[in-house]
């Protein structure tokens, strides 16, 4: 689902400060149990989501569900897998609807890298690729910025109207 050009329709989505900044803890949580389970079954590979693995978002998420409040045996919170497993159901669902944007995952199943040229979903942070890596990177607020992944972290404080940008979509050049 990508975010409306209107800025009223824009500001009406407030990830933000109406998501992030109301759930900061679990959102860690969630991330926590990304990272935990990408490196149980792909310890190999960057982190992304083996759709492949399990399909069973429901199923799986009401089996967290009935031991919430514990800990499973790998020392995730069940309650943390019940919203990793809610996140992955809608965003199936929002896709099978039209969503513009699938999950970045998906581009990056089979990649040790980046592919140059290709478009990447960014959740709002700056990509992690090597600091001399030549990007070109999309805000949500329609500002774009190419240049060296160093050089961003330089160019942002000389750039106060980029502060608080989320980063909707990067590509490496070559």
């Amino acid at each position: 689902m990508a975010l409306p050009t209107d800025p009223n329709l824009r500001k009406a989505a407030p990830i933000f400060s109406g998501v992030l900044m109301y759930f900061p803890d679990a959102i860690v949580a969630v991330a926590e149990c990304s990272k935990k389970g990408n490196d149980q079954h792909h310890p190999d590979k960057p982190l992304h989501w083996d759709r492949n693995k399990s399909k069973d978002e429901h199923d799986a998420l009401v089996r967290h569900l009935m031991e919430a409040g514990t800990f499973d045996t790998d020392g995730v919170r069940h309650s943390a897998k019940v919203a990793w497993r809610a996140l992955a159901a809608l965003q199936k669902e929002l896709e099978a609807a039209g969503a513009a944007y699938k999950c970045a995952a998906d581009e990056l199943v089979g990649k040790a890298i980046l592919e140059e040229g290709d478009w990447y979903t960014s959740l709002g942070e700056a990509p992690d690729l090597p600091g001399d890596t030549v990007v070109e990177m999309e805000f949500f607020d329609g500002e774009r910025w190419v240049g060296r992944i160093e050089d961003y972290f330089w160019y942002i404080p000389a750039a106060p109207a980029l502060l608080g940008s989320a980063i909707k979509r990067y590509r490496p050049l070559p």
